[in-house]
């Protein structure tokens, strides 16, 4: 017996032997904080490209829910509740040997991440790379927990990891010199800040990597394969290009 008819036919024992189709299986997200538009969150409910894609999977197969917590999490604080087996998915994060050992990656990305600085307008020193970012000397700020910090790290970059409202702040108090991010990301606190007069995101483009949904290992690997076999499909329809661009993605 395949593992979705066994989960077919555990539910319908718990049911009773009633008859019908079988219920869904019902993942376990949380909106990760800062991380707007990815996960925007007001009064406890959370909207945004993630619940977005989310809902794409859940109308594309009924076989797959999604809950998502009314509270936003920090991103180590969703990957330990990964760990200890209270949440079940992760949605649009960058590979990283952590999350390997904790999580296995749905293989079709769901976007691109164009990764970029944000920077003061005063500021004129031009940068084209990581060798131009070190020798600039400058602190260099990341979210808290994002997999930025360790590759900025490797180039021998000081590293300050905090949100990204407090992160754009600092460069207007000279705390920090530039703020490492996501383009979308960037573009969504500046102008939720009011700071476009002030800020900017610099030409570089300072890296494109895959962002995937994540699935904690104690998932049973069929969900593993239904996901990837609809990411696939709303990949090779458009539905998953047609959400990043609905937030002003580009890739």
């Amino acid at each position: 017996m395949n593992t979705y008819w066994k989960h077919c036919f555990s539910l319908a024992i718990v049911a009773f032997g009633i008859a019908g189709e079988c219920a869904p299986w019902v993942l376990r997200a949380a909106a990760q904080e800062g991380s707007a538009p990815k996960f925007i969150v007001s009064n406890g409910a959370a909207t945004g490209h993630c619940p977005d894609i989310l809902h794409a999977i859940e109308l594309a197969d009924k076989d797959l829910r999604f809950t998502i917590a009314p509270s936003a999490m920090p991103i180590k604080r969703i990957e330990k509740e990964i760990r200890a087996g209270t949440l079940d998915i992760m949605c649009a994060l960058l590979d990283s040997p952590a999350r390997n050992e904790i999580a296995l990656q749905v293989s079709t990305p769901v976007y691109t991440v164009r990764e970029r600085l944000v920077g003061l307008r005063s500021d004129e020193e031009t940068i084209f790379g990581f060798d131009d970012l070190a020798r600039s000397g400058g602190l260099v700020a990341t979210q808290t927990g994002a997999s930025y910090a360790e590759k900025l790290r490797e180039h021998q970059i000081k590293v300050d990891e905090t949100s990204s409202a407090v992160a754009l702040q600092n460069i207007l108090r000279k705390r920090v010199r530039y703020f490492y991010i996501n383009e979308l990301t960037a573009i969504y606190y500046i102008k939720e800040e009011g700071l476009e007069d002030k800020l900017y995101l610099l030409p570089v483009i300072m890296g494109r990597t895959q962002s995937y949904l994540w699935v904690g290992r104690q998932v049973d690997p069929a969900v593993v394969q239904k996901l990837d076999a609809v990411l696939a499909k709303l990949k090779k329809d458009g539905t998953l290009d047609r959400i990043y661009r609905s937030y002003g993605g580009t890739n």
